[in-house]
């Protein structure tokens, strides 16, 4: 026992690493899931994509638009994701994608260990690559905070096909086993995104170059071949064949919200990503020419903005040995472009913390493993230097690489950092309380207190709207709830399918189709108010910022009435000022409130001059009297008609608002607040108790 311990004792230190490192990453990321960090771009897609697949539709998810489609119609290829099928049919949680993925980027340490013992014959400098590769900056941001990526996936695959091959051209030994095992490893490799064959092509002209004989000579043309016809067929067959569907759906999307079918013009392209290099051009062939025509401009958009700072917070933890050794790094040149030639504003591409650097990850401690093995060479002939030089270069790597992490704020290590300094307690609390507030004696109707302000993410709203929607229901909601919500054929982000789904879950501060579509924010307002007055649905709940409307079997009543009326004449019965000019003037509010039947109140408001308000908006406060217990909820007509910082001042707003008070808070006695923040300030203006049953 003894012997086997020191024997492998690199192998121990780096089981014992990942193991904490194991553990770290799924405290993080259950805590992100549960914390509602993940949405459904882009976890929930994958998770619908392979819950259909167990279902028939094979890697079918809800686009932008609203559409069930084929992932490709969205241009992106990456069929690897059926790999994880088998696991998820067994484990049916969106977390065991992300798990697996966690498992899979973190056992790439051993791979990056046994090529560097392979190439540098050193178990202590394999050790010390083997460490750098779990504190590599950008594979924690993976790990930890990005979900599940299929490019991500494909790290150990290629990893573990350039280990088979270098072992096998060392050993001069091609048994159809290692064949077998090395076309599987690129196979899935290039499964795991569309221009991930070109790492394939890129790695067989390696192999041409500095690795070539009568067998490998075999390899290398058949890997050319093959890559080659992947690589055409999903950028120039299969992506703009299906390019259709996307273009139907955003028609119908469009005629739908009523917007301009040309609001966005990427959606029409081949490639729905071109648009990301409009400064080239807006096809495959243009954007090509156009970067060879003008090389002045392609080095000034590859270098500009903060593109030298990414260059260097990805190259700096590798102490850029990569460049040392071009004929490996040049492999990861097609992410590098794609990555740095971006021209469109608004979209980063480039950072450590997008999962788009995952396949450089890779190369760069390929290339720095041969880099090292090339520069130690040098030194060959004086065999102690040598092997200092080996030993002292890989330390030095994992020495930059552990100090850039937390430069770099590696979120793995920042987590581990702050749990020692809690000693671990890392208990989230959700539910707000204000037990000062509760036991405020004799408060007077009219008094101001300053409770909490409402959350842009309720974290127990969110889990009990999630708990409420049936498994077989087809939703449109936010992008926060997609994770959660992925399970089912059809979820779409809000306001895709607003006027059909079979429940709509609105999020005030939700704005995030609207954003990568360019479209003016404005329109939510306008579909807020059709939601309210349509007649074909039904509030269900409202808390903290979310609202569920669920579609009615039998069509409501509706007042024609607007939920924000605009009038110049009111009789004042009081004169209570919440903040800044903001006064209440008139409001009703039921004595008794029946959790899970929505109640009308109503607020009346005068604004009596122009202090500033914007950016303010009105909520309800709802206060248990015994617990302390807080639950809120947003004023809709207020936020979606006509915000208090639009109100004309000496005229009065009446506001009828839902009282949905759902069925998970308490019974009992409520100290009900009509609240008004911009998150800095805050103001609750007390208007009496009711009995919640």
């Amino acid at each position: 026992m003894k012997n086997f311990i020191k024997s492998n004792i690199p192998i121990i230190i780096l089981t014992f690493w990942f193991t904490v490192i194991l553990l770290i990453n799924i405290r993080i990321n259950v805590f992100r899931y549960n914390n509602f960090d993940f949405g459904k771009f882009d976890l929930g897609n994958m998770t619908q994509m392979v819950w259909n697949t167990l279902h028939g539709r094979v890697l079918y998810l809800t686009d932008y638009f609203g559409a069930n489609v084929p992932r490709w119609s969205m241009s992106h290829v990456d069929p690897i994701l059926l790999l994880f099928v088998p696991i998820f049919a067994i484990f049916q949680h969106p977390l065991t994608l992300v798990l697996s993925q966690v498992l899979l980027l973190l056992l790439s340490s051993f791979l990056v260990y046994l090529i560097a013992n392979l190439e540098l014959k050193s178990k202590v400098s394999a050790l010390f690559l083997g460490l750098a590769f779990l504190f590599y900056p950008a594979l924690g941001y993976i790990t930890a905070t990005t979900g599940f990526h299929g490019v991500s996936s494909a790290i150990p695959f290629f990893l573990a096909a350039f280990y088979v091959f270098e072992k096998m051209y060392r050993q001069d030994s091609y048994s159809r086993k290692n064949l077998i095992l090395f076309w599987a490893m690129l196979i899935i490799t290039m499964s795991g995104k569309e221009q991930l064959p070109l790492y394939v092509f890129i790695f067989a002209l390696f192999i041409l170059v500095l690795r070539r004989n009568i067998k490998t000579i075999k390899i290398a043309i058949s890997m050319l071949i093959v890559s080659t016809v992947w690589f055409v067929l999903a950028f120039f067959v299969i992506i703009p064949s299906f390019a259709h569907y996307r273009v139907e759906s955003f028609n119908n999307f469009a005629k739908t919200i009523g917007i301009d079918v040309s609001a966005t013009k990427d959606v029409s392209l081949d490639n729905y990503f071109l648009g990301r290099y409009d400064a080239f051009g807006t096809s495959y062939s243009e954007i090509g020419i156009n970067m060879l025509r003008d090389p002045q401009k392609t080095i000034r958009v590859f270098f500009g903005g903060d593109r030298l700072k990414n260059l260097n917070r990805t190259f700096q933890p590798m102490l850029y040995l990569p460049l040392a050794f071009p004929l490996l790094l040049v492999i990861a040149s097609p992410d590098i472009l794609i990555n740095y030639l971006t021209s469109a504003s608004g979209v980063g591409t480039a950072e450590i913390e997008n999962h788009r650097i995952s396949m450089i990850i890779p190369v760069l401690f390929i290339s720095t493993i041969y880099a090292i093995g090339f520069l130690s060479r040098l030194f060959q002939k004086r065999k102690r230097v040598y092997q200092t030089v080996l030993v002292l270069l890989s330390f030095l790597v994992l020495s930059m690489n552990v100090v850039t992490s937390f430069t770099y704020n590696n979120p793995v290590y920042l987590w581990l950092n702050q749990a020692l300094n809690r000693k671990f307690s890392f208990i989230p609390v959700y539910a707000k309380f204000d037990k000062t507030a509760a036991k405020v004696a004799n408060l007077k109707v009219g008094s101001v207190l300053s409770i909490s302000y409402l959350d842009d993410k309720d974290v127990e709203c969110a889990n009990r709207v999630v708990e409420t929607i049936p498994s077989g229901a087809s939703v449109s909601g936010p992008d926060s709830l997609g994770a959660h919500l992925s399970m089912r054929e059809t979820y779409a982000v809000f306001p895709a399918l607003y006027n059909s789904a079979d429940y709509v879950i609105m999020d005030v501060f939700s704005r995030k189709i609207f954003s990568i579509l360019n479209i003016d924010t404005g329109l939510v307002k306008d579909i807020v108010y059709n939601i309210l007055k349509d007649p074909g649905y039904n509030l269900q709940m409202a808390c903290g910022n979310l609202f569920v409307f669920q579609k009615a079997s039998i069509p409501q009543v509706k007042s024609d009435l607007l939920p924000l009326q605009e009038t110049f004449t009111y009789p004042e019965k009081f004169n209570y000022e919440i903040f800044n000019s903001l006064f209440v003037v008139d409001y009703k509010v039921p004595s008794t409130v029946e959790r899970g039947k929505p109640q009308k109140a109503q607020i009346v408001y005068i604004r009596r001059n122009n202090n500033n308000i914007a950016d303010y908006i009105l909520y309800m406060t709802y206060l248990n009297v015994k617990t302390g217990e807080v639950y809120q909820a947003a004023n809709l007509p207020s936020f979606a008609i006509s915000e208090p910082e639009e109100w004309n001042t000496g005229t009065y707003f009446i506001e009828d608002v839902d009282m949905a008070l759902p069925k998970y808070i308490d019974s009992g006695t409520y100290r009900v607040f009509i609240g008004m923040s911009n998150r800095i300030r805050t103001r609750n203006l007390y208007l009496g108790d009711i009995e919640v049953k």
